[in-house]
């Protein structure tokens, strides 16, 4: 027994002896193989940039013989410019950290040269907040809530506030703007967010806007604005504001207000948009005054809770936030149940980074037509707002 063994590791032995032996003489052969370079055409030359807010460009002098461009970004090919093209302008950089842009000219045979690189930061942009108007200008608009709004914005945030036009929409970027307010209030428009101005609601607006709320941008949207909701991706259009109405108005004696005590249990009079605004104990509760006695247009565009064929169960606002991903912060004055949602707070979802808040109130009338003894408070609720948003 002890011979068969031994002869079985003799065996053993001479085979691996001999697979050391093979593999020293393939390493051997190997490394007699030379590899010829990687062909190189000539580098480009003169590479320089420049920066304008977010937007990088950069110049080069033409590599002669090339027939076309890399440009790199980070590691990754952000750019293949023509063999005619010595500049390209890159939008919406990323902001506060070293940033490498290098170019590499292509020739024929697919043949890269090396490339030539510049390196810096770009310096964090400080957000602002901004009106977006439906029209080229303040001068263009022609209701009067609409131009009073675009007054009183102008002047209250003229050193950190922008207000933008239907041009500026490609471009918005939620770190230069953090809040884009919206508001449409005017006689006589047909309900439906189709039927607001097509600058607004043209395919390009609903992608980029769309996209700005994807990103983390935070929408105010305010009067007929509050539709834009259902095409800027923020709720179902089976949810969309469905109480409108745009006639001319008429004369009332009395205050109009909002409840910010929903159903008198949810109590939101704390919330930041509410903070330093007269109270009224007209309704039997306290709520916020907006509008007094005089002539008034009637322009809602809230939430008819009762209109979605919720359960109920415990209540249809508590129905209305879980299908919306939402806070109802207010409705009319004298409701003290949960049928109206006349101000709600969108929150963030895993797909929308951005929040938005929508006052869809008829009290929230930025010029009555015979004066407001309560404008501060629709002043004060709307930088509220922006402010609350901005953070």
């Amino acid at each position: 027994m002890t011979s068969n063994i031994q002869e079985t590791m003799k065996s053993t032995h001479k085979f691996a002896l001999a697979a050391v032996v093979a593999a020293s003489a393939l390493f051997a052969a190997c490394s007699d193989v030379t590899y010829p370079d990687t062909p190189t055409g000539p580098a480009v030359e003169n590479l320089e940039y420049s920066v304008n807010k977010k937007a990088v460009t950069l110049t080069w002098a033409a590599a002669p013989g090339a027939i076309g461009y890399q440009v790199v970004c980070d590691a990754e090919i952000v750019a293949t410019p023509a063999a005619g093209e010595t500049s390209l302008t890159l939008k919406n950089q990323t902001t506060g950290k070293e940033l490498a842009y290098t170019v590499k000219a292509v020739y024929e045979g697919n043949i890269v040269s090396p490339g030539i690189t510049v390196r810096f930061i770009i310096d964090p942009i400080p957000t602002k907040a901004a009106l977006l108007l439906p029209c080229n200008s303040v001068a263009d608009l022609t209701d009067d809530d609409e131009i009073a709004a675009a007054e009183w914005f102008a002047e209250t945030y003229a050193t950190n506030g922008e207000i933008l036009t239907p041009a500026d929409i490609a471009s918005l970027d939620p770190e230069e703007y953090a809040v884009v307010w919206i508001n449409i209030d005017r006689v006589g428009l047909a309900p439906g967010w189709e039927n607001l101005p097509s600058e607004l609601v043209n395919p390009e607006a609903i992608n980029s806007l769309t996209n700005y709320a994807a990103k983390g941008g935070n929408l105010f949207l305010t009067k007929f604005a509050t539709q834009l909701t259902v095409p800027y991706g923020i709720i179902d259009a089976r949810y969309a504001p469905g109480i409108f109405g745009s006639g001319p108005g008429g004369e009332g004696s009395d205050n109009w207000c909002m409840n910010a005590q929903i159903g008198l249990i949810y109590d939101h009079r704390g919330h930041d948009i509410f903070k330093g605004l007269t109270t009224l104990p007209d309704y039997g509760h306290e709520t916020f005054a907006l509008e007094g006695p005089g002539w008034r247009e009637d322009h809602n565009c809230c939430w008819d809770l009762n209109a979605y064929g919720f359960s109920g169960d415990p209540n249809t606002v508590v129905n209305f936030q879980d299908a919306t991903n939402s806070t109802v912060l207010a409705t009319w004055a004298h409701v003290v149940d949960f049928a109206v949602a006349g101000i709600v707070e969108f929150n963030s979802t895993t797909t929308r980074a951005g929040r938005c808040l929508a006052i869809g109130l008829s009290a929230y009338e930025f010029a009555q037509n015979t004066g407001n003894p309560y404008q501060e408070n629709t002043n004060r609720l709307t930088k509220n707002c922006i402010d609350y948003l901005n953070k």
